[in-house]
């Protein structure tokens, strides 16, 4: 899987993996970096094979060449700056600005820029069962925009589908054209602390367990007990993140033909070993 600047302590490294794994190997990339800088090629193989460091100022010129974003330009910075550092004291102070970073990113609802559209009420009632996300994502799909094509296709009572879809008209995560429902433009996702989410996850899991007894081949269902490293821990935690977020680009540009549901987990087995 592609890496990214915030898989690395040492700004050198990324640099140097960002050339080897551009077209032809990075051939006549030092030299478009030194123009971009307005240096010569030999600087840039010296920092980079040797001690010095770039300057902050190169490193903002450097964030433009590669064509990082707001929160990828700002880790790279915190990296240059870290290593740049004169004491441990002030290492330790970017080091600590990274890490927080690094959290903030594993915040999935931060990290995607999903915002809430329902209030408190109104989301314990749209995750209190699988049926009224179930019913909210069939809509957007056209062959299932009929209260009846809904209730055909989620084996559900037609009249609990018609109370669902007008919840989902009242809340503005449906809209009604005629006979027809479309979904709404808003999205929702629930961040790691609010109180739905238990609720949420255990109706698709309780879903998935459908599906293991169905023994469906073209389902897949993956269950592992493992052990492992501390420090590899959070390796493998963003290793999932990034999977999510690649299936997500997919997703975004996907004709929408049928429901498929999507579950993941990755947990310790003792609580201890959550504990800082």
């Amino acid at each position: 899987m592609k890496k990214t600047v915030f898989d690395f302590k040492d700004y050198k490294r990324y640099i140097h993996e960002k050339i080897t794994n551009s077209p032809h190997k990075g051939r006549g990339l030092k030299r478009a970096m030194a123009q971009h800088l307005g240096c010569q090629t030999a600087y840039i193989s010296q920092v980079l094979n040797q001690s010095g460091h770039f300057s902050l100022e190169q490193a903002i010129k450097l964030n433009r060449f590669w064509d990082h974003n707001e929160e990828e330009g700002r880790f790279f910075l915190l990296l240059i700056q870290r290593q740049r550092a004169g004491t441990k004291e002030l290492a330790d102070f970017f080091k600590n600005e990274m890490e927080i970073i690094k959290e903030k990113r594993s915040n999935l609802k931060e990290r995607l820029n999903i915002g809430d559209s329902l209030d408190e009420n109104n989301q314990h009632i749209y995750y209190s069962v699988w049926t009224y996300a179930a019913v909210h994502i069939l809509l957007s799909i056209p062959d299932y925009q009929t209260p009846r094509a809904v209730a055909d296709y989620l084996n559900l009572p037609l009249k609990q589908v018609q109370e669902i879809l007008e919840f989902l008209l009242k809340t503005g995560l449906a809209l009604q054209k005629g006979s027809r429902y479309e979904i709404g433009k808003t999205r929702i996702h629930l961040s790691k602390d609010s109180i739905p989410i238990r609720r949420h996850h255990s109706n698709w899991r309780n879903q998935a367990l459908n599906s293991i007894d169905k023994n469906h081949p073209a389902d897949l269902h993956y269950s592992n007990v493992l052990s492992m490293a501390h420090k590899d821990v959070p390796k493998v935690k963003e290793i999932l993140i990034k999977a999510i977020e690649e299936c997500r680009e997919i997703i975004k540009v996907s004709k929408e033909e049928r429901v498929q549901v999507m579950t993941m987990d990755f947990f310790a087995l003792n609580d201890a070993d959550n504990s800082p």
